[in-house]
């Protein structure tokens, strides 16, 4: 029987919008489509690795959609951040079990940035707390990490989308999930939209040239979402869903081309992105 490709999914930030990823994993594991290895940021990071502690999707979903977010920012005098984070991490300690990186199945790899140097910073292994709370810390919103010689903000500063980060778990394929902002021509509410939208929009180019990185690009149709809409989790969960199921053939042709013999699906007239370009 032919071996399975390695499949590492690149699971990008984008804040509420990121809740999207549960729907694609529920799509998945339903399907039995493989996932060897799962590579995050910001809130992609969230969801995978309360998925890989053990997290059932509906119980995840049920969370993500009735948690009263707002309930969970503890404002501080503004000297690097805007929020200490605490409350948050209350939350991701219960819902990752409090394990290790090791400890997850699939593996995890939390991708955060160095404030110091302006690079990435990869968390392999360890405990989670530190990796997850580097890695959702936008710059401005959330103080930022003091971890050993780092200064960690929000991985997405450099790596929105990891698929570069994804092909060095030794992947045979990298599927990416990528949940940008569209931003509407509207003025910001509020400093939360301003410097979530600042971002957003400072990493967009970065964005395009990480996604080209993979096999193939799944895009959730959650542009329109804001990066702090949390009220429309369930939206952004059902969004995933059908994204996944729209590109179920497009994934499947493309575990077939990897590894000739397994059993392919066509994929003509499906929106895909491939990259057929060196990986």
């Amino acid at each position: 029987m032919p071996q399975l490709p390695r499949v590492v999914w690149a699971l990008g930030g984008g804040g509420a919008r990121g809740l999207a990823h549960l729907g694609v994993l529920r799509v998945l594991e339903e399907e039995q489509i493989p996932v060897s290895g799962l590579v995050g940021t910001s809130m992609g990071a969230v969801v995978a690795a309360a998925y890989a502690a053990g997290g059932r999707l509906d119980y995840l979903s049920r969370v993500a959609a009735s948690l009263s977010w707002e309930r969970l920012w503890d404002f501080r005098f503004p000297r690097m951040g805007l929020i200490n984070g605490e409350r948050v991490m209350a939350v991701l300690r219960l819902l990752t079990k409090k394990k290790r990186l090791e400890e997850l199945k699939p593996p995890v790899w939390v991708v955060a940035t160095d404030l110091l140097t302006g690079t990435e910073v990869v968390f392999k292994e360890g405990s989670l707390e530190p990796a997850l709370r580097a890695s959702i810390s936008i710059p401005g919103v959330f103080t930022p990490v003091e971890y050993g010689k780092y200064l960690l903000v929000d991985g997405g500063v450099v790596a929105g989308v990891p698929a570069g980060i994804a092909r060095q778990m030794g992947a045979d394929l990298v599927i990416a999930v990528n949940v940008s902002y569209d931003p509407p021509p509207l003025p910001p509410g509020n400093i939360f939209e301003v410097l979530m939208k600042t971002v957003e929009i400072m990493g967009a180019r970065l964005t395009e040239a990480q996604v080209a990185q993979a096999d193939l690009v799944l895009t959730p149709r959650v542009g329109h979402v804001g990066t702090g809409h949390f009220s429309r989790a369930a939206d952004c969960i059902a969004a995933g869903e059908e994204a996944a199921r729209r590109m179920l053939p497009a994934i499947r042709h493309l575990l077939g081309r990897a590894r000739p013999g397994l059993a392919a699906c066509g994929c003509e007239g499906q929106e895909a992105f491939y990259n057929t370009g060196p990986a």
